[in-house]
């Protein structure tokens, strides 16, 4: 696969979690009551139409329809000096456009889990850590490693206090809506000698 059709997958697969929709999230309204029922009634079905629009990004790809979204994660977990935040994630549905089924396993639908995280090192010595290479397990039976191609690098070596973030990218069978929960699984930091310095991190995450 050329670096074009990469970047165009990982472009159209993230982009939605950066975007306006907050399905999953509540949010108040805080528009004065209409006195009028029938104006009401349309100004509902204006409001539904414009979320569900705001919820469907359209592209050579295919459709793709965010059914879960959580922009204020803020999830944290330590693996010796090294730390993790998962502050985003998203379940989208992709109707695959035909000319890429080849890309998904020639399946016409398949299910984009999107985590947004970032991983820093907080010592000065060099240390090796793959949170980008997680494996992901739902509580409908899914177990799946992140898309490599598809994922932002937000592991790998750290040298010294820095830091990396970026979208760690899963892609599953089972439909969006039938996911209550995903767990990621990410194996322990280590050094330079291939010393373990922490624990392998488990974090569970609601998703309805």
């Amino acid at each position: 696969m050329n670096k074009f059709l990469l970047g165009l997958l990982a472009t159209v697969l993230a982009a939605t979690l950066a975007g306006c929709g907050d399905t999953g999230t509540k949010k108040e309204d805080s528009t004065p009551a209409d006195t009028s029922s029938e104006t009401s009634a349309v100004k509902d079905e204006n409001k539904a139409d414009k979320k569900e629009d705001e919820n469907v990004e359209e592209s050579e790809l295919g459709k793709m329809t965010i059914v879960y979204k959580n922009k204020e994660l803020n999830e944290n977990a330590e693996s010796g000096p090294m730390k993790l935040n998962v502050s985003a994630v998203q379940l989208a549905n992709l109707e695959v456009a035909e000319d890429y089924k080849g890309m998904f396993d020639e399946k016409d639908k398949v299910t984009v889990i999107t985590v947004q995280m970032k991983a820093e090192n907080t010592i000065d010595e060099t240390m090796s850590f793959y949170p980008d290479q997680a494996t992901l397990t739902t509580d409908t039976g899914d177990q799946i490693d992140a898309s490599l191609v598809l994922s932002d690098s937000v592991g790998g070596d750290f040298f010294g206090k820095v830091n990396k973030e970026g979208n760690a990218i899963f892609l599953v069978d089972t439909p969006a809506e039938e996911i209550g929960e995903i767990s990621l699984n990410i194996d322990g930091s280590h050094d330079e000698s291939f010393m373990n310095h922490g624990d392998k991190i488990k974090m569970t995450i609601p998703t309805k």
